[in-house]
């Protein structure tokens, strides 16, 4: 019964204290491009290339894996060796992508 009543109380103080709290004076300021080092902005950029080029290569190495399997590549007889060996060739794929990204923005940008 008292944790019934201790739930409720608490239900109350969550929903109603947004109610009557006093509204934050604040104003939203967007970041800039100098509250960053520039270090951190190339590896975000790494980064949103890194994971959005998985989205390709990981499709891609499977279909190189499948290929070489048929060819004669001895391959694993577990499912998830097979798995791990194609989305270690993604990460590669995706990882020479990013840095080859880096790479021509360093040479254009000088």
């Amino acid at each position: 019964m008292i944790r019934k009543i201790i739930a409720s109380v608490l239900i109350l103080l969550f929903v109603l204290g947004p109610v009557y709290s006093d509204p934050i004076e604040y104003e939203y300021e967007p970041y800039t491009k100098e509250e960053f080092p520039i270090w951190s902005l190339e590896l975000r950029r790494a980064e949103s290339i890194f994971f959005g080029s998985l989205v390709i290569t990981f499709p891609v190495a499977m279909g190189i894996y499948s290929l070489a399997s048929t060819l004669g590549m001895p391959t694993p007889s577990e499912d998830y060796q097979q798995v791990l060996q194609q989305a270690l060739i993604a990460g590669g794929l995706s990882l020479i992508i990013a840095g080859t990204d880096w790479i021509i923005g360093r040479v254009a940008g000088e």
